[in-house]
């Protein structure tokens, strides 16, 4: 099974075309992978920042103690403080504050043994409605890569069971979403900054498909300025204060940077993407963990014949930027 690689790894050997608003020369064309990492990692994003109102580290470390947690028989895995810090690269009173803070909102507790999500929080019905989203967003990534030839079918291997699990899938899910910010650290060295670059991947290409779709191209077309997105969107989409995405945008928006301004908001900057996308050992081996959460996938029940069968409640609507 291929890897599935960093935005920097699948943007890099895109064919620059010319376009009509003398912006520099961008891309004629999102690639397939890239786009469903956005939507991936977009949809993720948006509901995590939404639940933690706009707080990062915080989805974080409530990512790892949810995975931590699911990794043992009855939801009971735990995991201390130190070694949360350590997995997700953040310093130890950082992640001591936020273990603090998600306790005092009685959504994990501490054991003797460390830290595990807390009996409230798997009590109420509308968190499990959360986590059933994180499972459809995943089997979506995965039917609509197999759907698009980004990922082969091949031989799979036996499953131990007919059809991807809830857990399995959440796990997969949490797994994927911490492969992703720490594939791309070249690219955006913080998780948050990730987040803004997803979401304006995201809506860049919903904007290119709209316009394919109105105008019935069955081609490519070029990034134009009328497929940017502006500040306030991003802001509202993350649930962060807009002074925030803006001072987190203003130092990459620069020649040479992630993000091309328009008059109509940011645009991806693929030039960027190529030089930070170069292969090296350290990014062959963050593609190996990528690719084995999916092959983890695929032995628990995931069909790649047929993904569409491991929905808990159906394909997720793709996030709307708006």
């Amino acid at each position: 099974m291929n890897t599935v690689p960093n935005y920097a790894v699948v943007l890099q050997h895109a064919v620059p075309a010319a376009d009509n608003y003398d912006l520099p020369r961008q891309d004629k064309s999102i690639p397939p992978m890239a786009a469903l990492l956005a939507e991936f990692h977009s949809s993720m994003s948006i509901t995590g920042l939404r639940y933690f109102k706009g707080n990062m580290d915080r989805f974080l470390v409530f990512g790892l103690l949810l995975r931590t947690s699911l990794s043992q028989p009855d939801r009971r895995g735990t995991i201390s403080v130190h070694s949360a810090a350590m997995s997700l690269g953040r310093p130890f009173e950082t992640v001591r504050r936020h273990i603090c803070a998600l306790i005092d909102r009685r959504v994990c507790q501490r054991t003797r043994s460390g830290v595990t999500l807390s009996d409230a929080f798997w009590d109420r019905a509308d968190n499990w409605q959360q986590l059933r989203y994180a499972h459809d967003c995943f089997v979506r990534l995965i039917a609509d890569a197999v759907a698009k030839g980004a990922i082969p079918v091949g031989a799979a291997p036996p499953a131990r069971h007919p059809r991807l699990a809830l857990s399995d899938g959440i796990c997969a899910a949490i797994d994927l979403f911490l492969a992703l910010v720490d594939a791309n650290r070249p690219l955006c060295a913080e998780p948050l900054d990730l987040a803004i670059f997803s979401v304006v991947l995201h809506a860049n290409h919903q904007a290119l498909t709209a316009d394919r779709s109105f105008g019935g191209f069955g081609g490519s077309i070029s990034l134009l300025p009328r497929h940017a997105i502006r500040v306030a969107q991003i802001a509202r989409a993350l649930s962060t204060p807009d002074t925030t995405v803006r001072r987190r945008l203003a130092p990459r928006s620069v020649e040479g940077g992630p993000y091309r301004r328009t008059a109509n908001g940011l645009l991806v900057s693929t030039e960027c993407l190529r030089r930070c996308g170069q292969p090296s050992e350290e990014n062959n081996a963050k593609h190996g963990s990528i690719r084995l959460i999916i092959q983890r996938a695929v032995a628990a029940g995931l069909s790649l014949r047929d993904p569409t069968n491991s929905y808990c409640d159906g394909r997720p609507p793709s996030p709307r930027i708006d």
